[in-house]
């Protein structure tokens, strides 16, 4: 991920229009079930935002990937989807929190890059896109 994409996006609360289909599709890769079972309706979601996959690949890291981590850890996890107001009052939160200090130490910038998940969700996305611009042209 370059620089240049991070400084190209805007904050989430600025941008909460773009960036709530974009949290809930991304959520969805933490949910306590087999999440490639919707990988199509994720990807779809990812194609039909105004974000680069780097930038996508940002907001998972440092927008989702610290709220939702936890439900992966739960004996009994969420399986059905996160509520979206939840997921919005939290990952805003967390973006306004005054620790920044423990930001860093995000663990989602090693495990979301080895994710299979999230590397096959990439594919669909770029697939969708590619699709998408061949039937407008």
């Amino acid at each position: 991920m370059t620089i240049g994409s991070m400084l190209s996006i805007k904050p989430a609360a600025e941008d909460l229009a773009a960036r709530q289909p974009v949290w809930e599709a991304l959520s969805d890769m933490f949910l306590d079930m087999d999440t490639s079972l919707s990988r199509q309706w994720r990807a779809d979601q990812l194609a039909r935002s105004p974000y680069s996959i780097e930038q996508l690949e940002f907001i998972l890291v440092n927008e989702v990937y610290p709220i939702c981590k936890y439900n992966l850890l739960s004996m009994a996890g969420e399986w059905a989807g996160f509520d979206p107001e939840w997921l919005k009052e939290k990952i805003l939160c967390h973006l306004g929190s005054r620790f920044r200090f423990w930001h860093t130490l995000n663990l989602g910038c090693f495990t979301v890059h080895a994710s299979v998940e999230w590397r096959t969700t990439k594919y669909a996305i770029l697939a969708a896109r590619d699709t998408d611009a061949k039937s407008t042209t």
